[in-house]
Order: C-alpha cells, then structure tokens, then sequence
C-alpha cells in the first residue's frame, strides 16, 4: 500500500550498524564537551545526544517484530502433540503484540517450542489424571508476554502436576548428579534447578515429545546466550510457571561502568538490582564468612559476595583505597549475590562488540565495547561472572534459614522498618525521604541547568526535568548553592504527575533502614513528622504533598 515500503533486511541491519556507530560517536563527544567546558560545543553536544537518541528509537523499532510471529504456531502445534497423547488443553495467549527485535525472534523459537511441549507431555495430565486430582478435564496451558524494566517478560504456565522433587532428587541420585547429603541440604527451589543440567530428564520413556535428555539444559544456554534469564517455579499438583526474561536488543544496551583494581567494566543495567556503598559503621550491615565464603547481610538475608579484582586475578592498584566498598548487588539465574568493586562509574548506552577469540573461553566476558575516551572496556557476563565464583553451587539457599534466632529477630525488625534516604537541605537540618518515592540520585555540573523565566532546567532522560531547591522550599537557610561553577549538585529524582523532577539537595547523606520513634507532629508544609533517625531529630517530607503545594512557586536552584 501507500502508507508501507519493503526493504531487504541487509538494509535495516547495515543502518543499525552505522546507529550504533553514531553512538559511539555521540558518548565520544559528550565526553569531549565535558573536559572541554565549552559552553557552545556542549549545547550543540546535547542537541546532538538527542538526535542521535530519538534516530537509534525509530531506526530500533523497524527491527521489532510482535511475538505472535513466534506464537501463531502453537495452537496447530498444541491440538495436534494433545491429541497424539490424549489430552484435553485449552492455549490462552496473552500480550501477543508485545514486540522485540528481529534477532532475538529468530533466537527464542526453539526454547519456546520445546517449554511448550514439555508442559504438554510433563505439565498436564490425561483427562483420566485430571479427574483423579479433582480437576476438570481440560488443561489450560497460558503463554504472556509484556514489557517490564526495558526487558521482555515470557510466562509459560500450566494448571498441570507439577514438578515432583523427590522424583528429581531420585533422578539426581540414579546420575549421580549429587550425593545424598547435598540434597538433604538444598531448598526446593534449588532442587527445580537440577532440570537445567545436562542429559537431566524426569521422562519415563522416550516419545518423539520428550524424554530424549536434550532439552532444557539446552533452553537455558539459548537464553542465556541472549544475554536472558530463566526462572522455573513449579506446585505439586498446583501446576508450572517458566519466566523468560529478555532484553530488547543486543545491539545497543544500557550498562554501568566500574572499577576493579584499577581496570574499568561494564555490567548490563538490566542485571542489576541495587547499589550499595558499604562502610564500617553501616546501619545496613557487614561482610561475614559462612563456611569461609563471604557475604553480605542486608534486608534479612545472606548475600554471597565476589570479589572482582580477586575473581580476575588483577593484582592493579585501586583507585580510591585498600579494599573495595561499593557492592553492586547482580541477579544470576534464580538468586542474588554481590560483586566487590573499587568505584561505580556512571550508565551509558552502549554498542556490543563480539569477545576476541583468545577470551571467548574465560566464561565471565559477554563482549566489549568502546567508551566514550576511546577505550576498550570489557562487558561482564552476570551468569559466568557467578558461575566461575562458585556462586551457584557454593552457596544454597543462604537466606533466613540459615540465620540464628536472634538474627531472625533482627531480621524481622528490619524489615518493619522504612526504608528511608536522608539528606541535608542546608545548615544542620537532616531530611528523611521514603525510599519508595526516590526514582533515582543524580549529579547535575551547574554548567548543565539552563534557565528559562524563573525555571531551572536539566536535559534528563531524553526530556526536560525542572529542578527545585529543596532547602528554599521548606524554608532552610544555607541550601544549594551553585555559584561555584566546580561543585556538582546532588539531586533527588521523584516522579510527579507522570514527570520526573528533581530536588537539589546540599547534601546526600546515607540510606537507612529503621522503625522510627516519632516524637513530634508536622512542622510545615510536606512535613509529615519529625523523629529521631541515627541518633538526630529528623524531619519526614513527603514529595508529592510537598511539590503539589509548592510547584506554582517555582522555588527553584538560585
């Protein structure tokens, strides 16, 4: 028709290899700009960041395709394997407009067919099974999709059997997988893992659906491979759900650069759950040793740790001290653990480049890519960073159980508590704002604001974020001060009305987590309360009732 034009796909693919490119050029020049502060080449620079951004957009989404080009398919596939073994199944599909590129398309056939057929032949049981377990006779076997966190998310489900784990300890046993004393120490959830090892099959027999021992150890290298995740949960008699978590593209992803030992990574975004930066008087905890592994308790639970510098044998200086303090905490597979590193960096959109053949058999590399000053960094692999320090197998289930009663208590104390950030707005004064209306913590260079009237204004995300001075708002003398042109300005990024703005703080101060004391009543305008935190008065501020009376103010950074 008119409104369409066909394009062979070595076109797309050449164009989105000069985006990616583009980019490179793009973080180059920012950075330039930056060293350079030159007023000009940095407001052209940013003109340039956001042509390039919204020509990367339009360019990704000509590549994106729906997942009902994977899923239309499996209704003939579904009537056709249940009929061959005599089931009742009823295939809901939901979300099957949800688009991801063309690549990973081609990439999640196979591993969606073969999770497909395994619920027919594992999951769902005969009408005969079903009416035994009370059950109506026709199975329900649910696919969905949608996006969540800039990945997508695939369900597989059934209302089947479930997974019977003292079938897969017993087939662990016969394999010799195992020994029995391992097993008696690992939670359920551990043992669901055991499906993913090679030649590993609950199948009785061999049928041309399953059974072959070929499968799902192979569905999980396929994920993994895309840079996703697989997650299995299973109910006796309840029935199974697999989560696949994708990325959009493998092109061009968004990740964190750090530090170890002086040599700089990167770790896709998408992998990281948490930042921490750990001190000797940390409200939040220490680093311990159980069975001479380190790790981290945080929220009521044990965190395994790796040492990046230690993992990599690098034996370079750090930059800033002796011994790393910033954790990044990572999700591998089903768990969390934490990687030790010297510095956390900033996130950068950044353009995959395939390993060199010398360092595709390390196991902890995904790719590299090249920063903005010209430099090769080399792009982490969460799963292989995990495996090759013995996450995984080393530790298991290292969560609440494995904690003293009195740990319990603390535990659970803890978790009572609020999760808060507190900050300095100016003077002595200590602000407490609810973690759950933090969106994110920011550094803005002065240079960056621009004013418009009475505005300040910030380039943030490819949008306009306005800034607000939060010592002026609720009246502290000695605020945010940005005439000193070398000062960065901590900002507190909150979303309000579908719209992030900020709130320049002078000071962030640390994130606690606590049951607090109130000792006193609202003192002013967004000022739930005030109480105690860390042994100093502190005033509760609530930033939605705070900026829905103040915003026609325009109390901005001066």
């Amino acid at each position: 028709s008119d409104s369409s034009v066909r394009i062979p796909v070595d076109i797309l693919d050449k164009l989105m290899s000069l985006a990616s490119e583009l980019v490179l050029s793009r973080n180059q020049l920012l950075q330039c700009s930056t060293r350079l502060n030159d007023s000009l080449l940095q407001v052209a620079s940013r003109q340039f960041n956001l042509v390039t951004s919204e020509l990367q957009e339009a360019l990704m989404k000509t590549r994106m395709q729906p997942i009902s080009n994977v899923w239309n398919k499996f209704p003939r596939m579904v009537r056709e394997v249940a009929f061959k073994l005599g089931k009742q199944i009823n295939l809901q599909m939901q979300g099957a407009e949800t688009e991801l590129d063309k690549t990973l398309i081609e990439a999640i056939k196979d591993p969606l067919t073969h999770l497909v057929r395994n619920s027919i032949d594992h999951g769902i049981e005969s009408p005969e099974g079903r009416a035994r377990a009370n059950k109506k006779p026709e199975g329900t076997l649910l696919l969905r999709a949608y996006h969540e966190s800039g990945r997508v998310n695939v369900v597989i489900s059934d209302d089947g059997k479930g997974i019977d784990l003292n079938r897969v300890k017993a087939k662990a046993l016969e394999k010799q997988l195992l020994s029995s004393d391992q097993l008696s120490q690992m939670g359920d959830n551990s043992v669901l893992q055991l499906i993913f090892l090679p030649g590993f099959s609950t199948a009785e027999k061999i049928t041309s659906v399953s059974g072959r021992g070929v499968g799902m150890d192979v569905v999980k290298n396929n994920i993994e491979k895309i840079g996703g995740m697989i997650d299995i949960q299973s109910e006796v008699n309840k029935g199974t759900t697999i989560h696949l978590r994708i990325p959009l593209t493998l092109a061009i992803i968004k990740a964190l650069s750090i530090t170890a030992a002086g040599q700089s990574f990167t770790i896709p975004q998408t992998h990281i759950t948490e930042l921490l930066r750990i001190k000797d008087d940390s409200k939040i905890g220490g680093i311990e040793y159980v069975h001479e592994t380190p790790v981290f308790r945080f929220r009521g639970k044990l965190i395994p740790l790796i040492n990046l510098a230690e993992l990599l044998q690098i034996k370079g200086k750090s930059e800033t001290q002796s011994q790393p303090n910033h954790l990044v905490i990572l999700q591998a597979e089903d768990r969390q653990f934490g990687l030790l590193v010297d510095s956390v960096k900033d996130t950068n959109e950044i353009v995959v480049k395939p390993l060199p053949s010398r360092l595709k058999g390390v196991g902890c590399f995904a790719g590299v890519t090249i920063m903005g000053d010209g430099l090769v960094q080399l792009i982490l692999d969460v799963s292989g960073v995990a495996r090759l320090g013995r996450v995984l197998p080393k530790i298991r289930d290292l969560g609440i159980k494995d904690l003293t009663a009195q740990d319990e208590i603390k535990a659970d104390n803890q978790s009572a508590g609020e999760g808060l950030l507190l900050v300095s707005a100016g003077g002595e004064s200590q602000i407490a704002i609810s973690l759950e209306q933090v969106v994110r913590l920011e550094e803005f260079r002065p240079l960056q604001l621009e004013k418009t009237g009475e505005m300040h204004l910030v380039q943030y995300r490819e949008g306009i974020m306005p800034i607000y001075n939060l010592g002026n708002i609720l009246g502290i003398k000695g605020g945010v001060e940005t005439r000193d042109k070398t000062r960065k300005i901590q900002v507190v990024v909150h979303k309000y009305a579908g719209k992030y703005v900020g709130l320049a703080v002078e000071k962030i101060l640390d994130t606690v987590y606590e049951s607090i004391k109130i000792n006193g009543d609202s003192t002013g305008q967004g000022i739930k309360k005030t109480g105690v935190v860390s042994g100093k008065i502190t005033e509760f501020v609530d930033l939605g009732l705070l900026l829905a009376l103040t915003v026609k103010k325009s109390e901005v950074v001066s």
